[in-house]
């Protein structure tokens, strides 16, 4: 608790308008036509160093049953995400809880726009700008008047815009990057057996035979193998999001072309087959 006076002066300890991940947390399951002052007011009566609450929302600014809560104080925040629970006042309604995850930031290049690679100071492109409205190669130019058009997905959307299709792809990769390996419980429990022989676990059997070898390199190679397959998958599903944009794409282009024709068929309809046939 900080002093309401120092040296006989008075003063205000103002919060930092940006509250550090590590100190937040995320409780699920709160309706989103409750109001979160108002919850958050109540949970201060038990824990009293909460700073602020506020709704999340996903896409298209729709609330979902989740709040970030901000702590001023990590060691309650400890205890809380130990507990895994956060209790009302009355200390019977309680909600779970969940450690609060900053959305991973992506990075682009403001000279040659690519995501999450490099930034400009070390971009080895500054001889090949490429501009963040048009998408073509030129100086940088804030008066560009050309077209607006996506250097990356060839959308009418500057570059970096959040609604990107790959920056969309690459904060997902991102995030699904920055998940822990969960490795399988039987390789865990295998890999830490306690034989109750000290000298045989610690400097392992003498007589080993090749087999057991072959068994504990299969076992130590395991955690490599699975991160080569989760790669290849991951490899395979951007493949195949690749080839269904661009189906998407042909199919769009041949409905705008059938599109046309048919415009051009009801104009000739009504100038020129109609009034022929008033005459006749």
């Amino acid at each position: 608790n900080w002093p309401d006076k120092i040296c006989d002066c008075d003063y205000t300890f103002d919060s930092p308008t940006r509250i550090p991940s590590s100190y937040s947390i995320v409780m699920l399951n709160v309706p989103t036509q409750w109001d979160v002052s108002n919850f958050c007011d109540e949970l201060k009566l038990q824990y009293k160093t909460i700073i602020k609450g506020e709704r999340l929302y996903v896409r298209g600014a729709r609330p979902i049953p989740k709040i970030r809560i901000d702590f001023s104080s990590n060691k309650e925040l400890l205890k809380i995400l130990q507990s895994k629970r956060m209790l009302l006042d009355d200390e019977n309604t309680s909600y779970p809880i969940e450690p609060y995850v900053a959305p991973p930031r992506i990075l682009r290049c403001y000279i040659c726009q690519q995501y999450d690679d490099h930034i400009a100071a070390h971009c080895p492109n500054k001889d090949k700008p490429i501009c963040f409205k048009c998408g073509e190669q030129h100086q940088y130019n804030p008066e560009c008047q050309n077209k607006i058009c996506c250097v990356h997905c060839k959308g009418d959307h500057l570059a970096g815009n959040p609604n990107c299709p790959k920056k969309i792809e690459t904060r997902e990769l991102k995030k699904y990057q920055a998940k822990p390996l969960t490795l399988p419980s039987s390789y865990l429990v295998n890999s830490n057996k306690w034989t109750g022989n000290s000298a045989q676990h610690l400097f392992g059997n003498a007589s080993a035979t090749s087999k057991q070898v072959n068994n504990n390199i299969n076992k130590n190679d395991f955690p490599l193998q699975l991160l080569d397959t989760m790669h290849s998958n991951i490899q395979s599903v951007l493949q195949q999001q690749v080839e269904l944009n661009r189906h998407i794409k042909e199919q769009t282009t041949q409905l705008n072309c059938q599109a046309n024709e048919i415009i051009k068929i009801n104009r000739t309809l009504h100038e020129v087959i109609c009034p022929l046939l008033k005459e006749v």
